[in-house]
């Protein structure tokens, strides 16, 4: 009996240390961190732009160019995986791109390319790939202060698992409007599980296509019209590109490292620039590199 009490007074004692933590003295959930908006009340400012300074609009262009970028996770700090941008980094790219390039989505590409919009200037759509949880906690909050759009590539069976988005957040997303009642975020396609598309059996590949499409449109209500290439795989294939056609894609994003004239633009053969981890100069040289600006 005497046993039985000590663990009962054990588990409530480890329930209020828990509860403590999570919802701190005065028993408030504790809000969101956001990176540049620190919630322990210091006025110290941890941000490396000043987000109010006035980014001008960007050069007129004669020969419009499209630069698709590609980014897979966002982390605080450096690190040594090539496919982890820091936040720092990434903020000063997207500024870098906002001041450079109309930043665009796929929607409004269609529209370019049916000729049912003017481009004056060279235009940029901002991707990422896989759905990993830093585009809800880090990307989500960053793009919704600058006002700047951007395309999430999602993998239906890596939703929910450990450090990726969960339908709520997808949805939260997916229905946020900016001050002029505009969508910022699209979701589309990245495949079914993430497979080398390029490389696997027919019935496979429709299943990829098919199920990743299906799942995303239920779950979200909006139509999918754009799928990316897992790892780049199959870019080129003709089989592959009519079955892509045939699942009802509109656009097929590559992972070629070009940045073409908006008027020579294949919807079918989108290239697309990976950024890694390097320093924001670096991305820099590399974006003038490949648009020859």
């Amino acid at each position: 009996m005497g046993n039985q009490i000590v663990r009962i007074i054990s588990t409530a004692f480890l329930l209020l240390i828990c509860s403590s933590f999570a919802y701190g003295n005065d028993s408030q959930p504790v809000p969101a961190v956001r990176y540049w908006k620190p919630t322990t009340g210091s006025s110290i400012s941890v941000r490396t732009v000043d987000p109010y300074s006035q980014i001008p609009k960007p050069p007129a262009r004669s020969d419009p160019k499209l630069l698709v970028v590609m980014y897979h996770n966002l982390v605080f700090g450096r690190t040594g995986n090539v496919y982890n941008r820091d936040i720092y980094n990434f903020e000063h790219d997207v500024l870098f791109l906002k001041r450079n390039f109309e930043i665009i989505d796929f929607d409004e590409l269609q529209r370019i390319l049916a000729k049912d919009r003017d481009v004056t200037t060279d235009v940029a759509i901002i991707t990422f790939d896989d759905g990993d949880l830093s585009m809800y906690a880090l990307a989500y909050p960053l793009l919704t202060e600058y006002d700047i759009k951007a395309t999430f590539f999602i993998v239906p069976s890596y939703i929910g698992e450990i450090g990726y988005m969960s339908w709520d957040q997808i949805r939260e997303m997916n229905d946020y409007r900016n001050n002029k009642d505009v969508a910022l975020f699209s979701f589309e396609s990245h495949s079914f599980s993430h497979q080398y598309l390029g490389e696997i059996q027919h019935d496979q590949l429709l299943f990829e296509l098919n199920e990743s499409k299906r799942i995303l449109e239920k779950e979200i209500g909006e139509t999918i019209d754009v799928l990316a290439l897992p790892f780049g795989s199959g870019a080129g294939n003709q089989q592959l590109i009519e079955a892509v056609r045939n699942a009802g894609y509109s656009f097929l994003r590559t992972s070629v490292p070009l940045a073409p004239r908006i008027h020579t633009v294949d919807g079918m053969n989108i290239p697309a620039f990976n950024v890694e981890n390097y320093s924001n100069d670096e991305f820099v040289r590399r974006v003038l590199q490949l648009t020859k600006r």
